[in-house]
This record gives C-alpha cells, sequence and structure tokens, in this order.
C-alpha cells in the first residue's frame, strides 16, 4: 500500500533489534487511512513531527494491529532505507495541526482499548504529576552482534537512562477505576533533552511547554505489541491556545 500523505505525529525513543539495527517506532495520520504506525525505521530519516511523508508499506506478520505497517523493503534494504521516504510537504498552519488533533480525539484512553484500536489523541483534562520514573529496562541491554555497517547508528538508546520521564493525568471522561492514568512518555525529544542537560532534566517540561500558559496539551497515545491494554504517550503535542472571540460594545 501507498500512504501519500502521513503526518509524522511523533517518534519515540530509539532502541535495538535483536540483529543490531537501531530502529525508532514512528506514529502518523493520513487523511486516506487513518492512524499508521511505522516499525521498524531508521535513526536518521531527515523528517520530522508535522512532515508529510509518501511511503510504500507493508503488513507485518508480527504485528497484528491494524495500524501498524512496515516499510516495503525494510530489511534487505536497511542501509538505504531513508530513500524509500519522500518528503512531499509540512502542516504549517497551526489551524489546520489542530483540526488534525481535535477531529480525531478520544475521551479516555480506556474507550480506545476497549475498542482495540492502538493509536490515538487524549487530551488530559488534569495533570496530577509530571515526574521521574525508574527505568526497568536500564542496564539490561540485549545481546547485540557487533555489525560495522549497524553500528555507526548506535545512539543512547532507552535502557541507557536510569529514569523515564512520566506523566499522571485524568481524560475528560476517565473510565479507570482509579480515576487517572500515569503513563511512560517515549517521544525521542525528551530522552534527547535528557542526554544534552542531565543536570536539569527538569527542563523537559519546559521544553514541551508543559508550564506554558499559551499552550494547550494534547497527548498522541499507542499501545504495547505485546501488551495491549497497556498504553504509552509516543508524542507530546503542544499547540497555540486559541484566541477567544471579543465582544464589542455597541455603546
Amino acid at each position: 500500500m501507498r500512504i501519500d500523505d502521513l503526518v509524522i505525529l511523533g517518534r519515540a525513543a530509539p532502541q535495538h533489534l535483536k540483529n543490531g539495527r537501531t530502529t525508532i517506532c514512528l506514529g502518523g495520520w493520513s487523511y486516506e487511512h487513518g492512524f499508521i504506525r511505522i516499525y521498524p525505521t531508521k535513526v536518521r530519516m531527515g523528517v520530522s513531527r508535522w512532515d508529510v511523508i509518501s511511503v510504500d508499506v507493508e503488513k507485518n506478520v508480527a504485528d497484528t494491529r491494524n495500524e501498524s505497517w512496515k516499510i516495503v523493503g525494510s530489511r534487505e534494504n536497511w542501509d538505504y532505507l531513508e530513500d524509500s521516504v519522500r518528503k512531499v510537504g509540512r502542516v504549517k498552519n497551526s489551524d489546520q495541526r489542530r483540526e488534525i488533533v481535535t477531529d480525531n480525539l478520544t475521551s479516555c484512553v480506556s474507550e480506545l482499548n476497549n475498542n482495540h484500536i492502538s493509536l490515538g489523541f487524549i487530551k488530559p483534562q488534569i495533570i496530577h504529576k509530571m515526574y521521574f520514573g525508574k527505568n526497568d529496562q536500564y542496564g539490561k541491554p540485549i545481546q547485540l552482534p557487533l555489525l560495522e555497517s549497524y553500528a555507526k547508528e548506535w545512539p543512547k538508546v532507552k535502557y541507557d537512562y536510569e529514569l523515564e520521564p512520566r506523566l499522571k493525568y485524568s481524560c475528560e471522561q476517565c473510565q479507570t477505576k482509579q480515576g487517572f492514568h500515569d503513563q511512560v512518555i517515549l517521544e525521542w525529544g525528551f530522552y534527547e533533552g535528557m542526554r544534552k542537560n542531565p543536570d536539569n532534566l527538569e527542563q523537559v517540561w519546559e521544553n514541551a511547554q508543559f508550564l506554558s500558559d499559551e499552550h494547550e496539551i494534547f497527548l498522541f497515545v499507542g499501545n504495547q505489541q505485546n501488551r495491549r491494554n497497556s498504553y504509552v504517550i509516543i508524542s507530546v503535542i503542544r499547540l497555540k491556545k486559541q484566541e477567544k472571540p471579543t465582544t464589542k460594545s455597541m455603546f
């Protein structure tokens, strides 16, 4: 299948595959096909959030989620995989960005789970806590073959971080028994911020505009392949607040 209108919404922190490749999970939205997950993709793909790409994809027999795809020839053509992705535009207009998000909002993560939908947008109504939790993957790297062709791609990956950013929040109509969600944030930008500024990890919250009075926060969430009932935050979408219309007095 060819997707000609895939709007990139987020890229998760890199991880290693057992065959030595370093990969990133890419999530996006297509006007024609809806939510799309592409995995694996290379670290250096020359694309960023809100870019629009054209790419040929096929189903991955190892991932049965409806939204999951892989790039055609991703294994045999790995060294040149970026050539398979063509940037065709960019969503620059803030109103268009907001439309993509708000037209596809889900009221609660539990609703996504109940409907077996693996990707979606959530607007947190109450943010209870922004914090760093213990990374259970830390210090437990998988055994990797020492492949020279892949070595240059090995950036810092998720299990290299002792801590992971997490968010505790309530949805508009939270259906969970506890009334809130507590999820890890996988957005690569958070981990890059932690790597570049290890003495001030709290800066990542400001970078993501969590502390801004001028932005609204939306979450692009997805479930995990081997834990379908468990959702993570793939990307934090920050949009400028819309100006409220002013009513002119007649007097």
